[in-house]
């Protein structure tokens, strides 16, 4: 990935957050609400930023919460 990533816009999803941290240059942080009463959820983006700031000095507290595994 870190070849290809010299010559090529590479979009990964993740929940392994040390795949992120170890590969990403950017990193941006979804989380999802629940909805209505049927269970669905609603997306949004929370945060996006280069990578070692995510992971060490994010802007958002769910952000910080999530990387800090607090919640997820």
């Amino acid at each position: 990935m870190n070849e290809l990533k010299k010559e090529f816009t590479i979009i990964i999803v993740t929940h392994n957050m040390h795949q992120a941290a170890r590969v990403a240059d950017y990193t941006a942080f979804f989380n999802a609400e629940a909805v209505g009463d049927k269970g669905n959820r609603l997306g949004y983006l929370v945060e996006i930023d280069q990578t070692h700031k995510i992971f060490t000095n994010p802007v958002d507290e769910h952000t910080r919460d999530y990387v800090s595994g607090k919640f997820g």
